[in-house]
């Protein structure tokens, strides 16, 4: 796959909703002695799937 370059603008609630995400896989990578996620890669992947399909599934 080819990587491209992407801007995105980002309000101040989902801004802080993404942060938190970061905080929680990061917090769970710890627990399980697995290594700390980059954050690069969480906006991969909010960018990949999108972050509604992001945001819902952690509310479950």
């Amino acid at each position: 796959m080819t990587k491209t370059r992407v801007s995105i603008t980002l309000d101040g609630d989902i801004a802080k909703a993404i942060e938190n995400y970061y905080r929680e896989k990061v917090k769970m990578a710890a627990e399980k002695g697995e290594a700390i996620p980059k954050l690069s890669n969480i906006y991969e992947e909010i960018i990949e799937r999108g972050w509604e399909s992001k945001s819902s599934t952690r509310k479950k």
